[in-house]
Order: structure tokens, then C-alpha cells, then sequence
């Protein structure tokens, strides 16, 4: 049960951190690259462009974190700052909003695949520091519990099991059991395994 577990969260880590590198790959191809092109296009001088795509890279990385931090992750586009609605079903509001949608839509998808560097190398990092140590005994703990309160087979608190109380949260890390901490106390329960497996 442990290996199977720690298994699952190195390769979630591994998936998350190829997305990453993706994410800071696209990201550094637009910083580099992007602003490069429409300099050309525009005649501008870009000299110093250089400078731009490490920079870049550290302000993603610095605002990824701080999001983090806060407990923040990926915005949907609504929630996002980049989304305006003038509330009027005018036809002129109407077509400002379309024509606005049409800046704002663009930007947003780059804001979400930039963040998606940092974000997604911390989701990773979580992934490896949710595994669990593999104890002398524990494996066969963890079982002996996970029976128990597959009998009970109902919504009890976790104040009935005070001398398995560690077992049960490693269970409930490993969604092996259901966990509610909505009312106050924990509350757990284990259903059977489907066909008895």
C-alpha cells in the first residue's frame, strides 16, 4: 500500500514536472523570441531584448511562488483581473466587450501558461514531500486499521480511534478512506472494497 502510494506520487511529480518545463520553455520561446519578431516587425531597435526573456523568467517564477503561497493556483479567465464585463446589454456594450475579449482572451491564456512554470514545478514538489516513510510494521498497521473501519462501514469521528490516529491520517492522505473535517471534528469512513477485492 505505501510503495503503491509513493509510486503514484513520484510519477504524478515526474508528469507535473515535464509540464513545467514545457510551461517555461513556451514562455521563454515568447520572451525571446515573441518580442523579437514584433520588434522587427515595428523597425524598433531590440538591442537589449537579450536582457528580457531572464528577466522574464524571474518574474514568472517570482510571481508563481508568491501565488503559491497564498494559496492560489491557476484562475479561471472570470476570476482573472484580465476579465471585464460593462454589464449592459447594449448593443454598443455588447460589441466593446467582443472586441475586448478579443486582447484580453490571448493574454490570459499566456498569463495562465507563464504561471504554469512555477506552479506546476511546486505542485510537483508537494507530490515528493507527500510520500510517506516506509516503517518497520507500519504497512501492516495501516491494514489492521483499514479493516477495522471497513466493519464499521459508516461516518464515525476519529475520536473513537485515539491510539490509531496516525494511521488515519496516512490513510486519509492516501485516499483510502473518506475524511470530513467540515463540522469541527474529523469525521472518517471506509467503505468495503467493491467485490470484495
Amino acid at each position: 500500500m505505501i510503495a503503491a502510494y509513493n509510486r503514484a506520487q513520484i510519477l504524478k511529480a515526474i508528469g507535473l514536472i515535464v509540464l513545467s518545463i514545457v510551461c517555461y520553455g513556451i514562455a521563454w520561446l515568447f520572451f525571446a523570441y515573441g518580442l523579437a519578431i514584433i520588434f522587427h516587425m515595428l523597425s524598433l531597435s531590440g538591442a537589449w531584448l537579450s536582457w528580457v526573456a531572464p528577466a522574464a523568467m524571474l518574474v514568472i517564477t517570482w510571481s508563481g511562488y508568491r501565488q503559491w503561497q497564498k494559496g492560489d493556483g491557476f484562475k479561471s479567465y472570470v476570476e482573472s483581473s484580465l476579465f471585464h464585463d460593462l454589464g449592459d446589454d447594449s448593443g454598443s456594450a455588447v460589441w466593446t466587450d467582443i472586441y475586448a475579449h478579443r486582447v484580453t482572451g490571448p493574454a490570459y491564456v499566456i498569463s495562465q501558461i507563464c504561471l504554469g512554470g512555477p506552479l506546476f514545478l511546486l505542485k510537483a514538489w508537494k507530490h515528493l514531500q507527500q510520500r510517506l516513510t516506509a516503517e518497520s510494521g507500519l504497512e501492516t498497521r495501516l491494514q489492521q486499521v483499514l479493516t477495522t473501519l471497513r466493519t464499521a462501514n459508516k461516518w464515525q469521528s476519529i475520536d473513537e480511534y485515539p491510539s490509531d490516529r496516525r494511521e488515519i491520517l496516512m490513510l486519509a492522505q492516501m485516499k483510502q478512506i473518506d475524511f470530513s473535517a467540515h463540522k469541527g471534528t474529523p469525521r472518517i469512513k471506509a467503505s468495503p472494497p467493491a467485490h470484495g477485492v
